[in-house]
């Protein structure tokens, strides 16, 4: 359902399925509007390219309903051994090319988070390390073929089949779902919505 007109509601700047989700298990009542904005790459600075990317759809949805609260955001996955950053796998190969890379090591999950309510706008970052454990090439290619990574950044789910990968995380399990649910959860309270209302 789209946004109503003259009626303040809460949007959340995106069709992403699990920030969807993880909106809804908590209770909050909210629209979503795909921004369209053309996400950007700092290569080597994965907080300044969450940030800006957040901040801009958060932006290009606030200007369509500028009387509304909305809330963008963006996921990343980095590995700073070689300052290397992974958006969305587009295509299986993808998928397969980021989990020989991620395999075995450490890497971190980036989120910049934006709320903007009026001329108020909130911007904030947050960082989780996830180690995974060394992937044989069957595995690899069981999980390109169940076709999950499609779509994820970084090229796998932790909330799906792609948690048997993963030995541990240091940080907000949800930042390495696709939102940071707690930071985003205060940033919303600043701005007047509540999980609970």
């Amino acid at each position: 359902m789209p946004p109503v007109p003259g009626l303040m509601q809460f949007i959340l700047a995106s069709e992403s399925a699990r920030r969807v989700d993880l909106l809804n298990s908590v209770g909050y009542r909210f629209q979503t509007v795909k921004s369209g904005f053309p996400e950007v790459d700092h290569e080597g600075d994965p907080e300044r390219t969450v940030r800006e990317n957040a901040r801009g759809k958060a932006e290009a949805v606030s200007n369509m309903y500028p009387s509304d609260i909305v809330l963008g955001a963006d996921t990343v996955v980095y590995l700073p051994e070689e300052r290397e950053t992974f958006g969305q796998a587009k295509e299986p190969d993808d998928v397969r090319r980021m989990l020989k890379r991620l395999q075995g090591r450490a890497h971190e999950v980036h989120s910049g988070v934006a709320v903007i309510r009026g001329n108020r706008i909130l911007v904030r970052h947050a960082r989780t390390e996830v180690r995974m454990r060394p992937l044989p090439e069957r595995d690899i290619e069981a999980y390109v073929t169940f076709g999950e990574g499609v779509g994820k950044a970084g090229g796998y789910a932790i909330q799906g089949v792609a948690a048997v990968f993963v030995e541990g995380i240091i940080g907000d399990y949800t930042n390495v779902v696709g939102l940071p649910l707690s930071l985003a959860a205060r940033m919303l309270e600043h701005v007047g919505v509540g999980w609970y209302e």
